[in-house]
């Protein structure tokens, strides 16, 4: 199948180059193309050609494997046509990545991410909308965190951490006051294990009882050699891999549970001396304190003969069981739930499931 569906739709050709110096570039592509540019930021810069039909962006980051090329893409006119080219792109075995509601020079965007057999990383997006920098945490194009402040909006409380955010210190939320922390490349950073760790014993902290925590990056199938690997384009972000088992083991240690794969891509984005690095997604939860006790039941529907959840709690198929709370609102709140009836106390009805 060919492109064309895409390229019809097409609004602009897309390029973004990494720069040392963004203002010395922004000063000799002012004079190449004898324009302004359209959007300047302390960590960004666009440029908006109508002849050619080019957004031309310029990223502060020193060129490493994949030369000055940040990456490509074509830029869409709606979500709907991100969504038929990944299916398209999909159905033909070509892997795709997708980025939906991105912050990404400084408009909110949805994605898909494909990679070239040279490693050369393409994009086709749509753009929903100008953010205004006052809300954008500084970082490298791609990876620019919103900022949510208590009473910002209604609505539950994300804070997020990205693969080039070098940040050490304190979550700005207060002990348990976020309902889902997001880790977009954390494990992939130049930090630390001590910071790294600190990082998720924040998560920790600010989530709330019962609180969801998304670790998604590169993960590997084993630990890797010494030696970490320098991977072309987009990927050259990346300073590390951690085999998913050590993810896991951080997120454990920290106190989190009900910890699942939601996201583990069939084939591998890379091989590192034999080694899988694969796109992976990870969800924990925060238990709930122990303070609430109350017992519900629940009702394990299948489809095996019994479930076995954390802790050793064993549900037989078709037999209602207590539990503590915390217990039931883990299994509510896990991959799971759909195989479970949850009884509310104290009535005959049911929610979820």
């Amino acid at each position: 199948m060919s492109l064309l569906p895409v390229v019809e739709s097409v609004i602009k050709f897309h390029m973004s180059l990494n720069v040392t110096d963004l203002d010395r570039s922004v000063d000799f592509y002012r004079l190449l193309f004898g324009v302004e540019p359209a959007k300047r930021r302390p960590d960004y810069a666009k440029f908006e050609l109508d002849d050619p039909p080019v957004v031309f962006s310029l990223v502060p980051h020193s060129p490493a494997a994949g030369g000055s090329l940040s990456h490509l893409g074509l830029r869409v006119e709606s979500v709907e046509q991100v969504r038929q080219a990944q299916q398209r792109l999909a159905s033909q075995g070509i892997c795709t990545q997708d980025q939906n509601g991105t912050v990404c020079g400084y408009a909110r965007q949805d994605k898909v991410w494909v990679r070239d057999p040279d490693g050369n990383f393409w994009e086709i997006y749509a753009v929903e909308e100008d953010v205004p920098p006052a809300l954008v945490r500084r970082s490298l194009e791609g990876a620019a965190a919103r900022l949510e402040e208590p009473g910002d909006r209604e609505g539950p409380v994300v804070w997020e951490h990205f693969v080039t955010q070098t940040r050490t210190g304190p979550i700005p939320h207060s002990d348990s006051g976020v309902d889902e922390v997001r880790l977009t490349g954390t494990f992939n950073a130049a930090l630390s294990e001590e910071a790294r760790a600190f990082v998720v014993e924040e998560a920790f902290r600010v989530l709330k009882p019962g609180g969801k925590v998304v670790s998604h990056g590169l993960m590997a199938d084993s630990p890797l050699p010494d030696e970490q690997p320098k991977l072309p384009g987009l990927a050259a972000m990346v300073s590390r891999v951690p085999a998913r088992t050590e993810v896991v083991q951080v997120l454990r240690t920290a106190g989190f549970v009900q910890i699942q794969a939601v996201k583990l891509t069939e084939k591998p984005w890379f091989v590192h001396d034999g080694i899988g690095l694969r796109e992976v997604k990870l969800v924990a939860f925060k238990p709930f304190s122990a303070e609430s006790q109350q017992t519900r039941f629940v009702l394990y529907k299948g489809p095996f003969a019994e479930a076995v959840a954390d802790g050793g709690w064993t549900f037989p198929r078709g037999q209602r069981v207590a539990v503590p709370e915390a217990v039931w609102q883990q299994l509510r709140l896990g991959e799971s739930a759909e195989q479970f009836l949850f009884f509310e106390p104290g009535a005959a009805g049911v929610c979820g499931g």
